[in-house]
């Protein structure tokens, strides 16, 4: 593979054991003019995922005006910034596979962003920790391997040691794939201190993120311009993911995520759209269970969708075991053959249903919660209740035919609410999901 070094434009090439300081100021991203202010949260600094939730904020490294370090393999333009990019995304895509964790990146496109900025945009999507993504390179030496460089811990040390967890992992990950382990880069500002101050770290997206209560570090993958390193880790994008996927695990590890499973993964369902950190999941597998709710595909069960009048009768139909029904009804927009004719006509004959109005049913209609809630009153008999709506702020919302069946619904715990910003609410006026009905369907018959 022939290779030629183009340029290092602000690059993310190191200072290395053994180099002199002067030879690779000039090539570094690292210090730059603008320092933040320190949050005034005290000098314990954040407890990270204190709130349950980890949020990471990945920054792929340079782009824009600038590169990075720039290569030419066989010809080929290789720039170090769309290779960070594409790592990162891999790596969102990775960690949003686990439960209790947000991510946002610096950046989605071919966009410049200040090193400061990067700190400021992670700090206001409340993150925990701001992981910087990069490739390494040299000025035509043969250096080869990746390395961390993380704080120096002088000040808010416990944000330093979540990073050192990660780059352990992380460096052990990678030596496996075969990547030589350089270990870690700590180095210390020449003339900034931090408000301790003791020496203030040199590279200005680990010293802000401190400064700022975050974790900071930075991750050299590989050297762009070490023909071993780009063709074995960084000439594919399944090598590229390869990376990403590996820098998730590590993270994921450290804060102690759990990997969502499927219904599909678990064998519980077919659904791979079902995942076992949700709500609705058991009840989910157990209207699938029950023959009571069948998938949008073979795969998938599509649980924000809303469910129709006719999709509702049908599964009450199917829980009732499809009895044998004959005649049919009035409503004029319910044809004979339609999959749906037998179950409406049987939920007519169990006093389920009246229709609308106008001798219509409007299968095709989005039932809303409380419209639901009045079929499975009507299909319980219509018991007494003495449930109340007074906790819900939006009660009067709560039409005057479906009062008793709300109350009856919040009574036997069939129905919780929904949550808001302005609270837990009814919402009566909704449109049922297909999550929702399956929740309410499963702690009705299971009440039974």
């Amino acid at each position: 593979m022939r290779k030629k070094l183009i340029c290092l434009v602000m690059a993310a090439c190191l200072l290395l054991p053994g180099m002199a300081a002067g030879a690779a100021e000039s090539r570094i991203e690292g210090e730059e003019d603008v320092t933040l202010e320190p949050a005034v949260t005290g000098s314990e600094g954040k407890q990270v995922g204190s709130d349950g939730m980890v949020v990471v904020t990945l920054d792929p490294g340079h782009g824009g005006k600038d590169p990075g370090a720039v290569a030419e393999w066989d010809g080929k333009t290789i720039q170090e910034k769309d290779l960070n990019l594409k790592i990162a995304l891999y790596c969102k895509a990775e960690l949003e596979q686990y439960a209790g964790v947000t991510v946002s990146m610096t950046r989605t496109g071919d966009s410049y962003i200040g090193l400061a900025d990067r700190v400021t945009f992670a700090e206001q999507q409340g993150a925990d920790i701001i992981v910087s993504l990069h490739n390494n390179a040299t000025d035509g030496t043969t250096q080869d391997g990746a390395m961390m460089l993380v704080s120096n811990g002088n000040y808010r040390p416990e944000l330093a040691e979540i990073t050192q967890d990660i780059g352990s992992r992380l460096l052990e990950k990678l030596e496996a794939m075969g990547l030589r382990n350089l270990g870690f880069l700590r180095r210390n500002s020449a003339s900034q201190v931090y408000p301790n101050g003791t020496k203030a770290d040199y590279y200005s997206i680990i010293r802000n993120a401190t400064l700022r209560n975050l974790s900071g570090m930075i991750i050299e993958h590989a050297f762009l311009d070490n023909d071993q390193d780009y063709s074995r880790f960084l000439s594919t994008d399944a090598q590229l993911q390869a990376l990403g996927i590996a820098d998730a695990q590590a993270i994921a590890e450290a804060y102690g995520l759990k990997r969502i499973h499927s219904a599909a993964d678990h064998g519980d369902a077919p659904f791979t759209d079902v995942y076992d950190d949700q709500w609705y999941y058991d009840a989910v597998v157990f209207a699938w269970q029950n023959q009571l709710l069948a998938g949008t595909s073979d795969t998938t069960f599509s649980p924000e969708w809303d469910m129709t009048r006719a999709m509702v009768v049908q599964t009450l139909y199917n829980a009732a075991g499809k009895p044998e029904v004959s005649g049919t009804t009035d409503f004029s927009d319910v044809q004979a053959d339609a999959w749906y004719a037998d179950a409406v006509c049987w939920a007519v004959q169990q006093d389920m249903t009246a229709g609308t109005s106008d001798h219509t049913f409007e299968p095709d209609a989005i039932v809303t919660r409380e419209q639901l809630v009045q079929l499975l009153y009507n299909h319980a008999g219509r018991p007494q209740t003495s449930g109340s709506l007074s906790v819900f702020p939006d009660a009067d919302c709560v039409s005057e035919w479906a009062w008793s069946a709300m109350c009856w619904a919040v009574e036997n715990g069939m129905i919780h609410g929904s949550v808001e910003p302005e609270g837990v609410i009814l919402a009566p006026g909704s449109g049922a999901t297909r999550a929702q009905t399956a929740a309410i369907l499963r702690n009705h018959l299971t009440a039974q």
